[in-house]
């Protein structure tokens, strides 16, 4: 099954690992920028080390640093409770964080620094200018070093040097199921339909499909979190801190007094429990498939 570039590319952007890393780089970045730049401005009072701005500085780079880690703390919680997040909303959401630091930067200048002759507008529009230098850059670097590493990554995935099957003949126009391990070397290729559900074990998922007509297994080195960000708009479903199902092939939801379990009708495969985290989603999803309900 094709898997939708741009979603795959903002779930990457948004991984805490790589919101980490981009973090520490822009940081580091625009620390050694503003070192370097403020000898020669005639506005600009950043200092280091034993200069009389010292415990200025301390606060702006302090201040501005919580101010990106609660920024992206809220990005990450709202891209995947509240909204959807796209190329436009995450670009004018980095430059909401520039004009943020910038104006803190001016509030900053005009409280507690003097600088004669020059306006509150002028102080405002050049600390955002040089924020946009100092923060700008870095965000540009990493956005580009994440779209190579996406590339890499798929390229990887379509690499298909020894990787596990189903062992059936894949027609076209099949949806198929590419599962690749945490370094996006592809690992497993099988039909949809042969797929039933995936379960998270320790630092391995484990994949189970129909291969011959026997119940198969296969370890994969990889986060449940990465297969359903991936597969999101698919029909495998998470339905369990541990659990995802392939809801096409569910013939009975049931409704115990523990809560939900899934039956398919495939021998070998005990009954999936439903968490009461998914529970909600899993019957709005049940709802619209053809699937037996128990309710005893």
């Amino acid at each position: 099954m094709k898997k939708n570039r741009k979603n795959n590319f903002l779930n990457s952007i948004l991984e805490p690992a790589n919101i980490t890393l981009s973090l520490v780089f822009s940081i580091l970045y625009a620390l050694v920028f503003l070192v370097i730049y403020s000898p020669y401005s005639d506005t600009a009072w950043f200092g280091m080390a034993k200069s009389e701005k010292y415990l200025l500085t301390a606060i702006f780079v302090i201040g501005s640093a919580l101010l990106l880690i609660i920024s992206r703390t809220l990005m990450y919680f709202f891209s995947k409770r509240e909204m959807k997040m796209t190329y436009t909303k995450y670009s004018l959401w980095l430059f909401g964080e520039i004009i943020l630091i910038g104006v803190f930067y001016a509030i900053l200048s005009v409280v507690y620094v003097n600088i004669p002759n020059y306006s509150m507008t002028h102080i405002v529009t050049k600390s955002i200018l040089i924020t946009l230098l100092a923060l700008g850059i870095p965000y540009l670097v990493s956005t580009l070093w994440l779209i190579i590493k996406d590339m890499y990554n798929t390229l990887m995935i379509t690499d298909t040097n020894n990787i596990a099957t189903d062992g059936e003949a894949i027609p076209q126009n099949v949806d198929i199921i590419n599962i690749a391990d945490n370094k996006g070397v592809l690992k497993l290729s099988i039909k949809l339909d042969n797929l039933y559900y995936i379960k998270a074990e320790d630092n391995y998922t484990v994949v189970n499909y129909n291969k011959n007509g026997m119940l198969n297994r296969y370890m994969i080195r990889c986060k449940i979190q990465t297969i359903q960000d991936n597969f999101s708009n698919t029909p495998l479903m998470r339905c369990h801190r541990t659990y995802i199902v392939n809801t096409l092939k569910i013939k009975i939801l049931r409704h115990e007094s523990d809560g939900f379990y899934i039956d398919f009708d495939f021998p070998g495969i005990d009954p999936i429990p439903v968490s009461k985290t998914y529970a909600k989603d899993v019957v709005k999803r049940f709802s619209g498939n053809d699937i037996k309900k128990d309710n005893s």
